[in-house]
């Protein structure tokens, strides 16, 4: 039999048992933004407990405790972290959920629930597939630290803290981040990096307070200010046009080039999920990639300012307007920076009066290629699935990789993981494939395996 098989029958003989743990860890509220955490911390420090891992509790001033489980393998010299994230985000619109968020429910051979996808499903087929591991083989091939924390979804804002101040507990060889995909069609993703993300809030009052709107003659508006404001920071085309802002943007080498003209991005499904007939400025083919992981963007999240009643009408002249907008970096941009760009480009265009906040904000991040984690990923991926893995430098979401790759310097791989493009991750009815699941929990073993197998770059 071989190893595959030997794998994959040891995960079907406890699959049950494995999704009960999916389903009990998704009925758990875990919404960082909304103050919640506790309980799912008490229930992963159990499970991590009951596999034989030795626990700690991680955290700096004002964060949410993270959990460090470290397990002994037969190599200890070697160390694998495996980073994940126990929080997940906000639910609404409740109103759009089929069923409730956090009661779990499986419909068409998908477990419907808020974190079944981001990321508590990676999170339960990695801690399953230890245990499949040490059935199998008696011990694992190397030392691991599972990492896991709780506010990734509220920007990990105390995230490089805690990395600083445990840097020494958090030592390792390499880093699986999160989970890539499985795309539209099904065929697995890996990823060495991430973009980063900086979010701004933008608020301006023009008068005292909201007035009758046929003073707009002659009382300026807060809305017109602050739309102008933001009109200013992109052309007609959605390019960015702040001053300084591309400086240190680092173009792709000979080896990322190579990927993107491999990568098979399938364009008509995507524009048929979205209800369009073309993507932005006609990009296609490997231009079209090459902008998904390259191209910084600036995005208007939400405007909010005057009387918004849906079907109502009041004519009044509002006296405040806020938006949040979000930029995606590109290696080697800083989010710090660019803040202050943003702020320089406002006032030197006349919008000086306008307030800035920054929310949030998480570096670009980039890995080798040809790190260890990241060849036994590859060559575990090509003996495991049906489909060739699709190999990414990035992906062009965002996580608090850097601190970990460059703050630390451990070099990161994303192994394909659970979810799909159509999980609704973020979004009601957010769902994992069962069979998804079940298949990372084998693959995770066979990298795992393949790990041990490695001679370290």
């Amino acid at each position: 039999m071989t190893d595959a098989q030997l794998i994959r029958d040891a995960v079907a003989k406890s699959s049950d048992r494995f999704l009960d743990h999916l389903k009990q860890a998704c009925a758990i509220p875990s919404v960082a933004t909304e103050g919640m955490g506790t309980e799912m911390t008490a229930w992963l420090e159990n499970r991590l407990m009951e596999l034989g891992a030795r626990v700690s509790r991680l955290s700096v001033p004002g964060s949410p405790e993270a959990l460090l489980g470290e397990f002994s393998g037969a190599d200890s010299e070697r160390t694998l972290m495996i980073y994940d994230h126990y929080d997940v985000q906000p639910v609404d619109p409740l109103n759009l959920w089929i069923s409730p968020p956090f009661e779990p429910a499986i419909r068409d051979g998908r477990l419907y629930a808020r974190g079944a996808a981001d990321n508590k499903g990676d999170l339960i087929a990695r801690l399953s597939a230890l245990e499949v591991y040490l059935d199998l083989y008696g011990e694992l091939p190397c030392n691991i630290k599972f990492f896991i924390e709780g506010e990734e979804e509220n920007g990990s804002v105390h995230f490089e803290d805690i990395c600083e101040a445990y840097s020494e507990e958090l030592k390792a060889d390499d880093c699986v981040w999160e989970g890539g995909w499985m795309d539209l069609d099904g065929r697995p993703e890996m990823y060495y990096g991430c973009k980063g993300l900086l979010y701004i809030e933008l608020r301006y009052r023009a008068i005292t307070g909201d007035q009758h709107s046929s003073i707009a003659v002659y009382a300026p508006s807060a809305p017109w200010h602050l739309l102008r404001a933001i009109n200013s920071l992109t052309d007609d085309e959605g390019n960015i046009v702040i001053e300084g802002f591309h400086d240190r943007i680092v173009p792709p080498g000979p080896r990322e080039e190579e990927l993107i003209h491999s990568i098979k991005f399938n364009e008509e499904a995507m524009l048929k999920r979205l209800g369009i007939t073309e993507f932005n400025q006609g990009l296609t083919g490997s231009a079209l990639t090459h902008a998904l992981l390259y191209a910084p963007t600036a995005n208007i999240d939400g405007f909010e300012t005057g009387y918004t009643v849906p079907g109502g009408q009041k004519t009044v002249l509002p006296a405040e307007a806020m938006a949040k907008i979000d930029f995606r970096l590109v290696p080697d941009q800083d989010g710090t920076e660019v803040a202050g760009l943003v702020r320089r480009h406002l006032k030197d265009h006349g919008f000086g009066d306008i307030e800035v906040s920054v929310m949030s904000h998480e570096n670009p991040s980039r890995s080798p290629l040809d790190s260890t984690l990241g060849r036994a990923a590859e060559k575990a991926a090509a003996g495991w699935f049906e489909d060739a893995v699709t190999i990414y430098p990035y992906m062009w979401a965002t996580g608090p990789m850097f601190p970990i790759a460059q703050g630390l310097g451990i070099p990161i791989c994303s192994p394909p993981g659970v979810g799909r493009p159509d999980s609704n991750l973020h979004a009601p009815n957010e769902h994992v494939h069962i069979a998804d699941f079940y298949d990372i929990i084998g693959y995770t073993v066979a990298y795992l395996r393949e790990y041990g197998r490695t001679v370290p770059a």
